[in-house]
């Protein structure tokens, strides 16, 4: 896998991110994504020779600045009355950590782009962030902290996608301080044990 370093790695990265979520994966133009970054073409090709390939490195660039100053926490920390100071501490953490570290809003908005023909960086990336709200969901209904009447994982996928949806509107709305609050309110409502 290319990495992505020297003086304009900054640079190339928001040109790629801003391409690709402005013309999508079959329409951005790696010739916009050079200029905007400042790069000479053969810079560029010394970097990532093809447009797969740049979208890979960019997501594993900003995937190694995130885990930097955050590593989520395992899932056996949700268990029993821990589950809900637990997802409050998470998110605010990833709150804290999308204002001041550009890396996390520079993912959120991968995320949205429909998803490539094969495995690649984001969809791996993805998969694992859902795997581990799956987890995470699991330890909270068998602790009963999570509602049981529905299965775990269509909890799980629920969740993944309300916060997945969530992420983009407030991306696209220019609302990133949404994003930091509204998930505990909405996670609490969909998933919370109802009273019995």
């Amino acid at each position: 896998m290319t990495a992505l370093t020297g003086p304009h790695r900054d640079a190339l990265i928001e040109a790629t991110i801003a391409e690709f979520t402005s013309a999508g994966f079959e329409g951005a133009s790696l010739n916009r994504i050079i200029r905007a970054a400042g790069l000479s073409k053969s810079s560029f090709y010394h970097a990532a020779a093809s447009k797969a390939e740049l979208l890979d490195a960019v997501v594993e660039s900003l995937v190694d600045d995130v885990r930097a100053q955050w590593t989520a926490p395992a899932p056996v920390e949700f268990a029993e009355e821990g589950f809900w100071p637990q997802v409050d501490r998470v998110l605010s953490d990833l709150g804290a950590l999308a204002a001041e570290n550009r890396a996390l809003g520079l993912l959120g908005s991968i995320f949205s782009l429909p998803a490539g023909a094969g495995a690649d960086a984001r969809t791996t990336l993805l998969e694992t962030v859902r795997t581990w709200v799956d987890q995470v969901l699991h330890v909270g209904v068998e602790s009963g902290a999570v509602r049981d009447d529905l299965q775990a994982d269509a909890l799980a996928a629920a969740a993944f996608g309300m916060l997945r949806g969530l992420d983009e509107w407030a991306l696209a709305a220019g609302l990133p301080e949404v994003a930091a609050s509204a998930p505990g309110i909405l996670l609490r409502s969909m998933l919370q044990q109802p009273p019995r």
